[in-house]
């Protein structure tokens, strides 16, 4: 017989939820000088934004698949980059202000377990308030735990996800990856592309990209050496890699 107990109280409580799905064209524009009454879940459906925040003099660009949460009261502007860009957001207040996993900061992630739970939120139950209120604890739960939630599907790959992340200057081949995660390679690139949307190989570059963003912007080394030192042998390919991934890595860096 198994007898599982628990017992805790929880440490905080939502509050003045709402629910607000819009589409925009290329190049629209709003801001809040004085930020939002209210903290903010905002999910990119569809499209791409740029958001700029005063206080941290930071942008973060959100594409495709990207959740942006943003603090009340911290001014912003957004930008539209692309035709028919489609947000969901959800807009809560909580009964405290220091949730450990609420940051006081703006943050971003991108996560299928996130995606599922925006794409149940539909014209048909998001005037329920109790039906978005499990949405946000979800959304919680899933910031808190991230990689516990993960299907045993994608948690086989988690090994070479932290292998790539941790040692992207590193030139192995894919086969590497698949052995450590005990996968065929076919297997293997098959759920890293479903479970991160890009291959590998790709992942792999666009950290490299950021990495390299983030040298040349400190001032302290050349396009080359920045090139090099992550991992890049030719000049010809790194140019390639880094016009076609720039706009991911400027995600990447945070």
């Amino acid at each position: 017989m198994e007898d599982i107990r628990f017992g805790g109280n929880s440490e905080f409580s939502v509050n003045k939820v709402g629910f607000v799905s819009v589409m925009r064209d290329e190049n629209f524009t709003f801001e809040y000088k004085n930020g939002k009454e209210l903290n903010s879940f905002i999910y990119v459906e569809n499209g791409e934004l740029e958001f700029y925040f005063y206080e941290t003099k930071k942008r973060i660009k959100t594409e495709k698949g990207t959740l942006l949460f943003i603090p009340k009261a911290f001014p912003y502007k957004t930008k539209y980059l692309k035709n028919k860009t489609k947000i969901k957001t959800i807009i809560f207040d909580l009964s405290r202000t220091d949730v450990s996993f609420c940051s006081s900061l703006p943050f971003h992630k991108i996560s299928p377990d996130i995606r599922k739970i925006f794409s149940s939120i539909s014209s048909y139950n998001a005037n329920h308030i109790l039906f978005l209120i499990s949405k946000i604890y979800e959304i919680f739960y899933c910031i808190q735990n991230e990689g516990l939630n993960i299907s045993s599907k994608y948690k086989k790959i988690l090994p070479a996800i932290n292998e790539i992340t941790n040692k992207y200057f590193e030139n192995r081949k894919i086969c590497y990856y698949a052995d450590m995660c005990d996968m065929s390679e076919s297997n293997f690139r098959k759920v890293f592309k479903e479970y991160k949307g890009v291959s590998p190989i790709e992942y792999r570059n666009i950290l490299r990209c950021a990495e390299v963003s983030k040298m040349l912007n400190s001032g302290e080394f050349t396009v080359t050496e920045a090139a090099f030192l992550v991992g890049f042998n030719n000049m010809s390919f790194f140019y390639e890699a880094y016009n076609k991934y720039k706009k991911s890595a400027s995600t990447a860096l945070g």
